[in-house]
């Protein structure tokens, strides 16, 4: 869907298609035919509309393989009016069903297998693209903290993603379609908050660039990751925008959140979201309002956790769906971090990209669906945009163009 910012630029807005299970070309096929195309005539949007498509490492081989199967994902796009103008390269493999934990960010970006997949991925998504567009691919933070690495992995790292920055630079010059890397922060990850990605672009990855290459990396800001390590979302965005960092793209996403920990009904109604696949990072404050972090909720709901009682509120990484500003009873969300980022993204000069990405439809809990999640993909897709667009449209934005 494209809409127009308050200064008049186009603003694109799409759901992550990491919802769906599998990263290859024909579960993208089979998610526009059951989901995509439903979704749009449930929203009554007219004009081009927007998708972010996924695809794992073998997802972008098969592709890079079939000629056949490209030229019929282009077509199927392109007849559907379907434009691909950003895509999820965080996850590697696998993403549903299986225990992930912290594999999610393997490979790291030290090791070149993940510079490889990430071009990959670019060029097949210029080739979906016509010469001069501008399209986004969101990215993994470096590394899990806790795999240590130091400045050594940082500086690794930085090498890596300049590669992939020449690399996309390359790709632009063959193709006319620009394609610009926003790295994600992410809880407990090696670059967890905004200001770490800033030291990062400042120190290890700002000396790996050079004036031809620093265009085509940015941010990919995540609001439910920023709210959890409790940043004042206004004045993060404030400051890579000072430091002219790209915010490449915004995804639109909340936190679950427990305000007082102390309450036996709120531990208990959090113990319903502590499932196998995902980490569910926490970050809470104390009395001093320090920010400490976990690196999963057991840590916190289990015999470790007293210490934790008396630091408030908990902030849970578990992407809710963004219309519901209260969770399962006593729990809320961080729908109100997520509602200021829109504001400042609708009035224009932040981004002019927003994704939908609430990828744990399958793991909600039965009672957050009962107490109004839902339990049908393309009506929450529906209320997910209802509350995008009812946001964005309150800070100015127009909602209504869509040609």
């Amino acid at each position: 869907m494209r809409l127009k910012t308050g200064d008049g630029k186009d603003l694109w807005l799409s759901y992550g298609m990491n919802v769906h299970p599998g990263g290859a070309a024909g579960e993208t096929l089979e998610a526009v035919s059951s989901t995509v195309q439903p979704l749009r005539d449930r929203l009554g949007a007219a004009g081009p509309f927007g998708i972010a498509v996924r695809w794992s490492c073998w997802g972008v081989e098969q592709l890079q393989e079939d000629e056949d199967l490209r030229i019929r994902l282009a077509h199927r796009l392109r007849d559907a009016d379907l434009v691909p103008f950003t895509g999820n390269a965080f996850v590697y493999g696998d993403f549903h069903g299986e225990p992930l934990k912290e594999e999610v960010y393997r490979p790291p970006w030290s090791d070149p297998a993940r510079t490889s997949y990430t071009l990959g991925f670019a060029e097949l998504l210029a080739g979906l693209n016509q010469p001069g567009a501008s399209v986004t691919l969101s990215t993994s933070p470096c590394s899990w903290r806790a795999w240590k690495g130091g400045e050594a992995e940082l500086e690794a790292c930085a090498t890596q993603l300049a590669a992939c920055a020449r690399g996309l630079r390359e790709l632009e010059d063959r193709t006319g379609v620009r394609v610009r890397l926003g790295i994600e922060p992410e809880p407990r990850c090696t670059l967890e908050t905004t200001d770490e990605l800033r030291a990062f672009f400042a120190g290890p990855l700002g000396a790996a660039l050079d004036d031809d290459t620093r265009p085509y990396l940015g941010m990919c800001y995540d609001v439910c990751h920023q709210a959890i390590v409790h940043e004042d979302v206004g004045a993060s965005l404030d400051a890579l925008l000072a430091d002219g960092i790209p915010i490449v793209k915004v995804q639109a996403s909340c936190a679950l959140q427990c305000d007082d920990p102390s309450d036996d009904a709120a531990r208990a109604a959090l113990a319903h979201f502590d499932e196998p696949v995902y980490l569910h990072q926490v970050g809470a404050r104390d009395a001093d309002g320090r920010v400490h972090m976990a690196e999963d909720l057991p840590t916190v709901l289990g015999d470790e956790g007293g210490a934790w009682i008396g630091r408030k509120p908990w902030r849970i990484h578990f992407h809710v769906p963004v219309f519901r500003a209260e969770a399962v009873p006593p729990l809320r969300t961080t729908q109100p971090e997520l509602d200021a980022v829109l504001t400042r993204v609708a009035a224009g000069g932040v981004t002019d990209q927003v994704e939908i990405e609430t990828y744990t439809w399958d793991e909600l809990p039965e009672a957050e669906r009962e107490a109004g999640s839902g339990f049908n993909l393309v009506d929450a897709l529906a209320r997910e945009y209802a509350h995008v667009l009812g946001a964005l449209g309150a800070g100015g934005a127009d909602v209504s163009v869509t040609t």
